[in-house]
C-alpha cells in the first residue's frame, strides 16, 4: 500500500514540477527568440500556441498550462 502511495505521489507531484520547469524553459526560449528579432506571430505558429499565450510569455506572465 505504501509503495502504491509513493508511486502515485511521484507521478503526480514530480510530473507537475517537471511540466512547470519545461513550460518555464519554453517561455524563456520564446523570450530569447523575440529579443533576437523573431516576431510574436512567427513564434506562435512555430510553437503551436495562440498569439495571446505567446504575448503573456513574452511579458513574463505565467501562462495557463
Amino acid at each position: 500500500m505504501l509503495l502504491h502511495w509513493a508511486r502515485l505521489l511521484q507521478r503526480t507531484v514530480a510530473s507537475r514540477d517537471r511540466r512547470r520547469a519545461l513550460v518555464a524553459r519554453r517561455n524563456a526560449a520564446m523570450r530569447a527568440a523575440h529579443e533576437r528579432g523573431v516576431d510574436k506571430d512567427t513564434i506562435a505558429r512555430a510553437i503551436g500556441l495562440s498569439p495571446a499565450h505567446v504575448g503573456q510569455a513574452l511579458r513574463g506572465e505565467p501562462t495557463p498550462e
